[in-house]
């Protein structure tokens, strides 16, 4: 069951199964861009599916591809492997509604399972930004998923994709982002980079409250990404997907 969706700007709230979370979406230069997030509910609402999805470009036609892909995900729903619906998507995306010699529709993906009786936190990539993960009792910030880069959506069929698996405890915390995040620049040209945003996630976090808000940290964090590259507008399409266990 889908609860949330949407390529559109939004700050919301969300809540899945044993999981709250924040999302802040910012479309560059339109109502609705190429980033997509998704989120669902699966199991009896004892499990979560996550999704976020960037893709190519921004404005009017990334928007396009990004509801060709909210419209697989729905097509694929029952696909519960999580490096398998990578697959799913991938074959159907990359074989179906593309005329000979089309530019290429390549989207970038990261999708998580979560099963809230477990804890269990399984996901895979399809060349997307790796995903933060907090572990609470450690304050300590890591990048999840190495060597599970893979191909973005589109660019050959038949790819197989790879997934892991970390134990969520109460209070650990994930970021899931759009590669706009870690490309910001100052305005000397330094871009911030996935160490970077680390570092800044780091440091927003040690400003707030403990345990913090969701909603403020996301906004601060996003605050503080403005003040690195100096400005309010954003180039590409801004997604982030802020995630905790339930204390």
């Amino acid at each position: 069951m889908e609860l949330w969706a949407g390529n559109e700007q939004a700050h919301r709230h969300v809540k899945l199964a044993g999981l709250e979370g924040d999302v802040i979406a910012l479309p560059s230069g339109s109502r609705e861009g190429g980033d997509l997030y998704a989120l669902f509910s699966c199991g009896a609402e004892r499990a979560a599916r996550i999704v976020l999805a960037d893709c190519v470009g921004h404005g009017f036609a990334a928007s396009g591809v990004a509801a060709h892909v909210h419209r697989l995900l729905h097509k694929f729903r029952d696909v519960r492997d999580t490096a398998g619906l990578l697959t799913a998507l991938n074959d159907d995306f990359t074989l179906s509604g593309q005329s000979p010699g089309a530019p290429l529709r390549l989207t970038t993906v990261v999708t998580a399972t979560f099963d809230c009786g477990t804890g269990e936190f399984n996901y895979a990539y399809a060349a997307h930004p790796r995903m933060l993960f907090l572990r609470v009792r450690e304050a300590r910030w890591q990048m999840l998923g190495e060597g599970l880069e893979g191909l973005p959506l589109g660019f050959i069929a038949g790819e197989t994709y790879s997934q892991q698996s970390i134990r969520l405890e109460p209070g650990d915390m994930v970021l899931a982002f759009s590669d706009a995040v870690t490309e910001v620049k100052t305005p000397e040209g330094k871009q911030l980079t996935a160490k970077g945003f680390s570092d800044l996630a780091a440091m927003t976090l040690a400003q707030q409250s403990q345990p913090p808000a969701l909603h403020n940290f996301a906004d601060s964090l996003v605050k503080t990404i403005r003040r690195y590259q100096g400005k309010e507008e954003f180039q590409d399409d801004l997604t982030l997907l802020t995630l905790r266990r339930s204390l």
